[in-house]
């Protein structure tokens, strides 16, 4: 992605904030890229978006100056530790 305004990821995060599909879980991972060609000023993010809002994701990335939008399926995310998975092993240890 371009930036539009402004070029530090905290700039560039913000106005991802700002729309509603493309915060991520958590938020963006913002990451320069180095050019070629000195003083561009391009920047990679990645973020996670349910497929179900791919469309309307697309169309905000593109809204504030994206392009060149790549789109992977994810397979797993493993966040913290689930609630679920800490009951199981408590449950687990009590029956031994």
């Amino acid at each position: 992605m371009r930036t539009c305004v402004g070029g530090s990821p905290k700039a560039i995060a913000s106005k991802l904030f700002e729309e509603t599909s493309v915060g991520g879980l958590q938020g963006p991972t913002v990451s320069p890229i180095i050019t070629r060609e000195p003083n561009q000023d391009w920047h990679s993010v990645t973020i996670v978006v349910p497929r179900k809002r791919l469309p309307q994701a697309i169309s905000e990335l593109r809204a504030i100056g994206g392009s060149g939008i790549i789109v992977s399926p994810v397979t797993y995310i493993f966040e913290e530790e689930p609630p679920r998975y800490t009951a199981m092993l408590a449950a687990l240890k009590t029956s031994n």
